[in-house]
């Protein structure tokens, strides 16, 4: 009686192209898994933002612009009281890309960072019309959406996106700061490669 099976070359030879098939597609789905990950962190990291300001103009009749003291002020009366602040603190290590250095940086409940820095209310009014900063490419706001986790990069293209965003606040509102930002918000990948940062 003949019996039939696979030789040990030929069991080798599929699991060699099983394994070579696998290390050209798992980095690809990672890739596409944490850049879900970093948009989804950045669209509730704006909503919270927006979220508290609201709030905050809703119980105390103030906006961003009354703070003229600053982003500590800011920072202090509004995000640190009407989000789930856990930490305060001033770093010099927020991202590799060296943003936001020494400015006031907060971290909330669910591992987020966000720095404000170059704030003042000298172009900022209640129409909403200009940012709460000294020049409109100024940017407000930088968010981490996993804190100290890697990569610690800045956001410079929307196809392949970072955990680093950066944002400006408005009287009322935080919105997205440049092209590539905007469309990681919006959804779109027209990719522009083009840093809006400014410096």
């Amino acid at each position: 009686m003949k019996k039939l099976g696979f030789t040990l070359a030929e069991v080798l030879i599929t699991l060699v192209i099983i394994g070579v098939i696998a290390a050209m597609t798992v980095p690809t789905l990672m890739n596409n898994t944490n850049a879900q990950e970093f948009r989804s962190g950045f669209k509730k990291a704006i909503a919270a933002l927006n979220q508290a300001l609201t709030l905050h103009y809703a119980l105390t009749g103030t906006t961003a612009q009354d703070y003229s003291t600053g982003a500590t002020a800011l920072m202090n009366d509004v995000f640190k009281k009407r989000m789930s602040v856990i930490t305060v603190s001033g770093t010099t290590a927020f991202s590799n890309d060296g943003v936001c250095s020494g400015s006031d940086v907060f971290t909330t409940a669910d591992g987020m960072m966000f720095c404000l820095t170059n704030f003042s209310t000298t172009n900022c009014d209640e129409e909403n019309t200009k940012p709460c900063a000294g020049t409109e490419s100024s940017p407000n706001i930088y968010i981490d959406v996993n804190g100290l986790k890697g990569p610690n990069k800045l956001t410079t293209s929307s196809a392949a996106p970072r955990d680093i965003y950066q944002a400006q606040i408005y009287a009322q509102r935080v919105i997205p700061f440049g092209g590539p930002i905007q469309e990681v918000m919006y959804d779109k990948t027209n990719d522009t490669s083009k840093s809006n940062v400014s410096g």
